[in-house]
C-alpha cells in the first residue's frame, strides 16, 4: 500500500512538471570517469595535472566524503541507476542480470516522464535486466544533449569517460591513451610518493605515473565537455556533476570496500539561479557523508520530482533535504570468477568491515586482475619473501571476521582495531548498524548464487525473495548463520544443528559451511557424508567442502566432478570453484570434465586456472 501511494504521488508530480515551463527546470550533466580515487590537484595531489577539474572545483563545491556502494563498476553503477543498494536487488555479483521488481524503475525514467531528454554516452554496465528503451532517449557513443528535438526541452545527459579504466594503467593500454599527450605533461615516476599499502619499486612508481598521465588526458576531455556547454550559452542553466564510479585500479583499491576502493572525487557546479541557500557556493567544500546511490535522488530533487520511497539514496542538493547521513555502506560479493562476501559501514571516523567468508584471502587470483603490473610485482616479492608485512597480509587467509579502522589515524586501513578494548564501543555501534542495514535492505546475497537464481526463476525477481512473506525473519535467520560461519566459535552449535534440519536449502548450506569451518571439522565427517546426499546440489557441494576440510577430500572429489555436469551454470560454477580451491588432487579427478567446460565466462576462467595447476603431462 505504501508503494502504491508513493507511485501515485510521483505520477501527480510528473504530470505537473510535464506542464511546467522548460525554463523553470535546470539541465543536468553528469561527467563520470572510471577507476580513480582523489588523484586531482584540487584534492591535494601534488603530482596531479588536472587544471580543468581544479577549475570546476573553484566554480562549485568539492565533496570530500563521497563514497560508492561497491568498489567495482557494475554493482556501483547498478546502485547509481536505481538509487538502491545492489544487495537489496540481488544485483551485487559482477555481471549478473537480476530482474527488477515491478515497483522499481531506473531513475531517468522519472525524468523522461517529466519531459526531460535523457542521454547516456555510453557505458551502462548495470547488473540488471533493464528496459533500455524506457530509461534513455539515447544510449550510444553518439548520444548527446545536442540531439534533443527542441532547444526548449530540458535535458539530463551522462558522459562516461573510460580512458582512466584500470586496463589503461597497464603499459599496452596506457600507450594508446597518451598517444597525443606531450612529454612535458607526462609524470615523472621518481616524484611519486608510493602509498604504504604497496612496495616502493620502479614498477609500482611507473604504474602510478601512468595513472596520473591518463587522468590528465581525462581532464582535457572534461574541459571539452564543459566548453560545449559554455559555447552553447547554457552554463547558467546547466548543473554539472563530476564523479568517479569507484577507486583506482590497484590491488586492495578497486573491488574492495576500503576507502581506497570506495572513496571518490565528486564536484558539482551549480549556476546561481539554481542554488538553494549556501549550496554550491564557488570554491566551497562539503564534508557530508554521501553515497553515490544518492546521485539519482539528488537529480530528481533538483528537478522537482519526489524521491520514490523504495530508494535507499537521499538527495544532497535542492530543497527540503533529509538529515545528513550518519553512515555510508558498501559491499562486495562475487567479483568476476572469485567469490567473497563483505559488508562495510563507515562513519566520519571509523570503518567497520564484516568478512562473511574470511577463509578466502583478500587478494584472490582473478584472471583479469592478474594483468595488473602492481599485483604482479606484489606476487613476485611475496614469492621471494621480501614483500613488506603491510602488503603481505592481503595474501593471507583466514582474514579476521571483523575489521575496524580509525581513518583519522590510519588512513590506509592497515591496523585492525577490532580486538582493541579501547575501541569496543565503536565496534559494537558499527556492528549493530551493519546488522540493521543488512536486515532492512533484505540482503539477497545471503543466498548462494545458485539458489538466488533458482528462487528468482520461481518468483520473478531477487528483491522479492527476502521482502515477501517471512522475509524479515528469514533474513535474520540467514544472517545469524552467516555470522556463525565466519568465525570458529562453537557457541553457534544450536543454530547450526537447527539449520541442518531446515527445509530451507539456504539454511542447510550456511549450516554446512559453518560446520566445515569450525576448528573441529574433523569430528563432523558423518554430517558431511550425509550432506553429500542432500537434494540440493549447492548443499552437496558445501558438504564436499566439509569433507575436504575434515581431511577426507578423496571422498568428495567424485561428487564435485559429477556436479560439473549439472544443467545449471550456477551449480557448475560452485563446483569448479570448490575444485579449484581444493587443489591438485581434486583437479586430477575432475580434469576430463573440466576440459569440457570451455574457456569463456567465469566457469571457463576457473577451468583454465584449475588445469594450469596440473603438471604438464596431466593437462
Amino acid at each position: 500500500m505504501k508503494t502504491l501511494f508513493s507511485t501515485i504521488a510521483i505520477i501527480i508530480l510528473t504530470l505537473f512538471y510535464t506542464r511546467a515551463d522548460a525554463a523553470e527546470r535546470p539541465n543536468i550533466v553528469w561527467i563520470s570517469c572510471e577507476d580513480i580515487s582523489a588523484h586531482l590537484g584540487c584534492y591535494g595531489d601534488p603530482n596531479a595535472t588536472t587544471p580543468r577539474l581544479d577549475g570546476l572545483a573553484t566554480q562549485g563545491v568539492r565533496y570530500t566524503n563521497a563514497y560508492t556502494c561497491h568498489g567495482v563498476c557494475a554493482p556501483s553503477r547498478t546502485g547509481i541507476i536505481t538509487g538502491m543498494h545492489p544487495i537489496s536487488l540481488g544485483a551485487n555479483h559482477m555481471r549478473s542480470k537480476a530482474n527488477l521488481p515491478d515497483h522499481v524503475k531506473c531513475f531517468p525514467q522519472y525524468l523522461r516522464e517529466a519531459g526531460y531528454y535523457c542521454t547516456n554516452n555510453s557505458k551502462t554496465d548495470y547488473n540488471l535486466n533493464w528496459p533500455q528503451k524506457l530509461v534513455w532517449d539515447e544510449s550510444s557513443n553518439r548520444a548527446h544533449w545536442k540531439n534533443r528535438p527542441s532547444k526548449e526541452k530540458p535535458f539530463f545527459a551522462v558522459f562516461n569517460l573510460t580512458m582512466t579504466h584500470e586496463s589503461k594503467i597497464w603499459p599496452e593500454g596506457w600507450a594508446g591513451v597518451v598517444r597525443d599527450l606531450p612529454e612535458t605533461e607526462r609524470h615523472d615516476p621518481s616524484k611519486i610518493t608510493v602509498p604504504e599499502l604497496y612496495p616502493d619499486t620502479d614498477e609500482v612508481r611507473n604504474a602510478f605515473a601512468r595513472l596520473l598521465d591518463i587522468i590528465t588526458v581525462m581532464d582535457k576531455r572534461v574541459g571539452e565537455l564543459l566548453d560545449e556547454i559554455d559555447q552553447a550559452g547554457l552554463a547558467d542553466d546547466t548543473i554539472v556533476i563530476f564523479w568517479s564510479d569507484h577507486g583506482n585500479g590497484f590491488p586492495r583499491a578497486k573491488r574492495w570496500v576500503y576507502d581506497t576502493g570506495t572513496r571518490v572525487p565528486m564536484i558539482a557546479r551549480i549556476p546561481e539561479k539554481w542554488r538553494v541557500g549556501e549550496q554550491g557556493q564557488p570554491g566551497s567544500v562539503d564534508d557530508r557523508l554521501i553515497n553515490l546511490i544518492d546521485l539519482g535522488p539528488t537529480v530528481l530533487n533538483l528537478t522537482g520530482i519526489a524521491t520514490p520511497e523504495h530508494m535507499h539514496g537521499q538527495a544532497f542538493l535542492g530543497r527540503n533535504l533529509p538529515e545528513n547521513r550518519e553512515f555510508v555502506h558498501a559491499s562486495r560479493d562475487r567479483v568476476d570468477e572469485r567469490m567473497d562476501m563483505v559488508r562495510s559501514v563507515r562513519d566520519n571516523r571509523f570503518r567497520y568491515v564484516r568478512n562473511l567468508m574470511p577463509w578466502r584471502c583478500a587478494l584472490q587470483n582473478i584472471t583479469y586482475s592478474e594483468r595488473s603490473v602492481v599485483r604482479q610485482e606484489m606476487r613476485r616479492l611475496l614469492a621471494d619473501g621480501t614483500l613488506k608485512p603491510e602488503s603481505a597480509q592481503f595474501f593471507q587467509a583466514p582474514r579476521a571476521p571483523e575489521e575496524l579502522y580509525d581513518l583519522q589515524n590510519d588512513p590506509w586501513e592497515l591496523h585492525n582495531l577490532a580486538d582493541s578494548p579501547a575501541h569496543r564501543e565503536s565496534l559494537q555501534r558499527l556492528r549493530s548498524e551493519c546488522d540493521r542495514w543488512q536486515l532492512e535492505s533484505g540482503d539477497a546475497h545471503l543466498l548462494p548464487e545458485s539458489l538466488l537464481a533458482q528462487e528468482e526463476d520461481q518468483i520473478g525477481n531477487r528483491w522479492q525473495i527476502l521482502h515477501g512473506q517471512d522475509g524479515d525473519s528469514r533474513t535474520q535467520r540467514l544472517l545469524n548463520l552467516a555470522k556463525v560461519a565466519s568465525t570458529t566459535a562453537v557457541d553457534g552449535a544450536t543454530l547450526i544443528q537447527s539449520g541442518l534440519k531446515s527445509e530451507d536449502a539456504v539454511e542447510r548450506w550456511w549450516s554446512m559451511m559453518a560446520l566445515a569451518h569450525q576448528t573441529d571439522a574433523g569430528e563432523h565427517a558423518s554430517v558431511f557424508r550425509f550432506g553429500m546426499h542432500d537434494p540440493d546440489p549447492t548443499v552437496r557441494i558445501a558438504a564436499a567442502r566439509g569433507l575436504r576440510l575434515a581431511g577426507l577430500g578423496s571422498e568428495a572429489w567424485p561428487l564435485l566432478a559429477n556436479e560439473l555436469k549439472n544443467e545449471s551454470s550456477f551449480v557448475q560454477y560452485a563446483a569448479i570453484l570448490e575444485i579449484d580451491e581444493s587443489g591438485i588432487d581434486a583437479i586430477r579427478v575432475a580434469a576430463p570434465l573440466i576440459r569440457e567446460l570451455g574457456k569463456s565466462e567465469y566457469v571457463g576462467r576457473l577451468a583454465v586456472h584449475s588445469l594450469e595447476q596440473l603438471p604438464t603431462a596431466g593437462k
